[in-house]
């Protein structure tokens, strides 16, 4: 691969900033972010285990499921992943791990080690997932501060077992619940961390960015910064930035939606992107509709016919469906992806390897419904923010004026609008990837568009059945 060839869609280097290179090779960087993360968490623990229950009212809830929640996508779409670099669940495990804040440690009190072979995948992650989607739906977590301040708790008791017991971030690439999202959605975002020139790379003899030096830590998701040509694992900690002794490292602002179809090392290559994420991509391609219509009254009545019809809980009802829902999306995404290759003749590529490529387009359509969805959340629910403010507990406080304060940020109209614009730019998106994608992969342009053309008919269809979806009126939490 040639530097034409990397650098292509690469608008900026912000490492030739000088502030900002200072900036990402200063070693407390990380330290302040997650530290200034914690005691935001510690405040919002607080109000959830003694404010008052009624989560309308207190700012753990609101702040945890309206905004935090809401929000997650928009960092990925933004930056990539960028969340994990101020990510507050994996700091406490990361510094007993190190026996260090933000200093090089000599020491670790970590087993160090590997994740067991069967676990190297998104398979748990997306499991953890679902669960943490159901339990929030069937229990209705945005409800009950308290619970989810405990949860929050037990993710951060997660991270600390699996640092002590595991090698560097081993929560971060392969248990984490929420990586199951960030890891695709990361490859839309705007920005990478990548190497500048590959030929410094392959000349390099330490391999200072795997191994660490005085200045570093090897990475700690155990990837290879020189090698690396997608988003799917680099959390941004910029450890290699800080340790390359050739000073090798960009943070470039790119083209959009890149890593789904680029050229480069990584193109193709089943360890950036696996069937185990493709699948995370396919399944949330059923889930997010799922959950949007979980929270209409369509849905209700139907779950309540079978609950009465077949006489049994509401609770199993409900899991069934969204099981169901996840195995047709992967169904019907499969079968399309077979008649595909059926359609174009591929001999080249494969089923298993055509249908994860494949799947990675469809990735700005699963986002756009994801934020369309969040639309009513963060602009109509999300004003009772600006009461909390004044009475984050719910005791009858109004620090700032603005208790009980009723707000219209957006009106539903508005927001509808705004909806299908979204869906209709990830259609747009999605289109655009599928094409560049086949593109590169056939030289022969005929093929490319045979293999192309039931994709976007699968396309076109999720998107009305998006659509579909968005009409429904939404039943809102708080």
């Amino acid at each position: 691969m040639d530097l034409t060839e990397r650098t292509e869609g690469v608008y900026k280097n912000l490492m030739e900033i000088g502030w900002f290179k200072r900036l990402l090779k200063w070693r407390g960087l990380q330290f302040t972010l997650q530290f200034a993360g914690l005691l935001f968490f510690l405040a919002i623990a607080y109000a959830g285990l003694f404010g008052t229950p009624v989560g309308r009212d207190n700012l753990a809830s609101t702040f945890t499921w309206l905004i935090w929640w809401t929000l997650i996508p928009v960092t990925m779409l933004v930056a990539g992943r960028s969340w994990c670099l101020v990510c507050p669940w994996i700091a406490p495990g990361e510094w007993l791990q190190r026996l260090a804040f933000w200093r090089k440690g000599k020491r670790t009190l970590s087993l160090n080690l590997k994740v067991p072979k069967f676990l190297r995948n998104f398979g748990l992650m997306l499991t953890l997932f679902l669960v943490l989607h159901w339990a929030d739906s069937t229990f209705h977590l945005a409800f009950r501060p308290e619970t989810t301040v405990y949860l929050a708790l037990g993710l951060f008791a997660f991270a600390i077992v699996i640092s002590l017991v595991f090698e560097k971030r081993s929560f971060c690439k392969y248990f984490c619940p929420i990586g199951a999202v960030i890891a695709p959605y990361s490859f839309v975002a705007p920005i990478e961390l990548r190497n500048r020139d590959p030929e410094v790379c392959q000349k390099c003899k330490t391999r200072d960015c795997i191994n660490g030096n005085e200045k570093g830590y090897g990475c700690p998701m155990m990837i290879f910064p020189y090698s690396t040509d997608r988003n799917t694992h680099c959390v941004l900690c910029t450890e290699c930035a800080k340790t390359c002794p050739n000073d090798n490292i960009a943070v470039n602002i790119r083209r959009p939606f890149q890593d789904t179809f680029a050229k480069g090392w990584g193109f193709l290559r089943t360890r950036d992107v696996s069937l185990s994420l493709s699948i995370i991509v396919i399944v949330l391609l059923g889930v997010i509709p799922f959950h949007n219509l979980e929270m209409t009254p369509l849905f209700s009545g139907i779950q309540a016919s079978f609950v009465q019809s077949l006489g049994i809980p509401q609770t199993i009802v409900r899991t069934v469906l969204l099981l169901m829902m996840g195995l047709a999306s992967v169904g019907v995404f499969g079968a399309f992806s077979w008649l595909a290759r059926r359609s174009g003749g591929d001999t080249e590529y494969g089923y298993q390897r055509l249908l994860s490529w494949l799947a990675v387009t469809f990735i700005p359509l699963g986002m756009s419904l994801h934020l369309a969805h969040n639309y009513f959340h963060i602009f109509q629910e999300g004003a009772v923010i600006i009461a909390n403010l004044s009475d984050p507990l719910g005791l009858g406080w109004n620090l700032f004026g603005t208790a009980g304060a009723s707000v219209v940020i957006l009106s539903s109209n508005l927001i509808r609008i705004a909806q299908f614009v979204t869906v209709g730019l990830g259609l747009l998106s999605t289109g655009y990837c599928l094409y560049r994608l086949t593109s590169n992969m056939y030289e022969d342009r005929r093929k490319a568009f045979r293999v192309r053309m039931p994709m976007l008919g699968l396309l076109v269809g999720m998107s009305g059945f998006y659509i579909w979806v968005l009409t429904i009126p939404m039943t809102m939490r708080f």
